[in-house]
């Protein structure tokens, strides 16, 4: 079996101990001890595999020691219960990815990530909308398609302090949506000041503004509040539009727009393949950090920030650490440390779990029987009352200020 780590010191034997408690019970539950989920797991990954669960599990888990999160994913398929029950019930709160993603990330604009599994149909909220006059007016969409590991009809983003290419109409701080269907469908602008506005990739990092077409093989990226416009760039090789940007969940508080864009440091000279054509765990790393507009270094220091906001050493990653999993395509050890490459990198937690070859199926499985984790945090799902849904993912919201304004463009 792979090595072993302890759990952070913040918990307490007492703590340990009723977790493995309630485990226990939820096996019990299930119909199963731990010796019979034991040979199970060796019958269908081998005693070699990290999928393995020893006869000892929950005596190492009182001792301090993590899971591997493989080792969740097979007491998951076991016991036909949902892969993210367990991950709350050894105490991994998925929703914490999108939280520490909104309060740690502020100068640069970066991607957000849901941690929902399902959308159910989605319709304007109880928030008061407003359309901004220009030709861009959102329509109503409506939708009841599931959400896949990786929502491909959506992406999130947050906008930072340095992306200033749009402001005031979209304020920094702000949460937009955007839909990846439309990558310049909807046109393209001759000024910074109307037509559809884009979520856009360049080297560096991520912006949102207007574009400008050249001609088949270059672009403008329009700034109001730059009287010049950017020198002409490549698509899908200096640049990519990640689709366009339709709605808007604003903070209670605005920060003040830097009058300057951060260096991101990186030095690439053209843009990795797109991310939805990504397979390999390493691959997945390297283009996500170069999408955040991330160094090591910077890397580095947000990932103690979320070790000292979780309290928990192990969520923070030393820089040559970082640029080893760039090499490697199996998860790490530790699940704490894939958290904070979701968070610190944007990368949605399940297309992390695609990458990395782990088999999740939530949606066709059952949920855990209620453990104290769980009255503690409830699962999150697309909210089901009219008057509680909106076109971004709960997750979001309670992830974004309280106060906020629902802007649809």
């Amino acid at each position: 079996m792979l090595c072993q780590s302890d759990l952070s010191p913040d918990l307490s034997s007492i703590d340990l101990r009723r977790r493995a408690a309630e485990i226990k019970c939820a096996l019990k539950s299930a119909g199963l001890t731990l010796s019979q989920v034991s040979a199970l797991t060796i019958r269908r990954y081998g005693k070699s595999s990290p999928y393995f669960l020893p006869p000892t599990f929950l005596h190492k888990l009182i001792a301090g020691v993590t899971p591997h999160i493989c080792q969740i994913a097979a007491l998951s398929a076991i016991t036909r219960c949902r892969f993210t029950d367990w991950m709350r019930a050894f105490g991994f709160d998925l929703p914490q990815i999108p939280r520490l993603q909104v309060r740690l990330h502020r100068e640069r604009t970066v991607l957000i990530t849901p941690v929902e599994r399902e959308r159910r149909e989605t319709i304007a909220g109880p928030y008061k909308t407003g359309a901004i006059a220009d030709t861009n007016h959102f329509s109503g969409f409506r939708s009841t398609t599931p959400l896949s590991p990786v929502d491909e009809l959506y992406l999130y983003a947050k906008i930072g302090t340095s992306d200033s290419s749009t402001f005031p109409e979209l304020l920094p701080g702000s949460i937009v949506r955007v839909d990846t269907r439309s990558k310049g469908l909807d046109g393209f602008s001759d000024n910074a000041r109307s037509g559809p506005i884009y979520l856009v990739e360049r080297v560096g990092g991520l912006t949102c503004c207007r574009v400008k077409q050249i001609d088949n093989r270059h672009i403008l990226l329009l700034s109001q509040l730059s009287p010049q416009s950017s020198i002409p760039l490549r698509m899908e090789d200096e640049v990519r539009i990640l689709g366009k940007i339709d709605t808007e969940l604003r903070p209670a508080q605005v920060a003040p727009v830097l009058s300057h864009s951060t260096d991101s440091g990186l030095t690439n000279s053209s843009l990795r393949q797109n991310l939805h054509n990504t397979s390999r765990l390493c691959a997945l790393l390297q283009a996500s950090r170069e999408r955040s507009g991330l160094t090591f270094r910077s890397a580095h220091k947000i990932s103690i920030l979320i070790a000292q906001v979780l309290h928990d050493k192990h969520y923070a990653i030393s820089i040559g650490l970082l640029s080893d999993y760039e090499t490697m395509n199996h998860p790490p050890r530790h699940i704490a440390k894939i958290i904070t490459l979701c968070v610190v990198y944007g990368i949605d937690f399940y297309h992390y779990l695609n990458c990395a070859g782990i088999p999740f199926n939530d949606p066709e499985i059952s949920p855990m029987p209620g453990t104290s984790a769980q009255q503690r945090n409830p699962p999150l799902t697309w909210p089901t009352r009219p008057k509680d849904r909106t076109d971004f993912p709960l997750s979001l919201i309670e992830a974004q200020n309280e106060g906020r304004n629902l802007v649809r463009r």
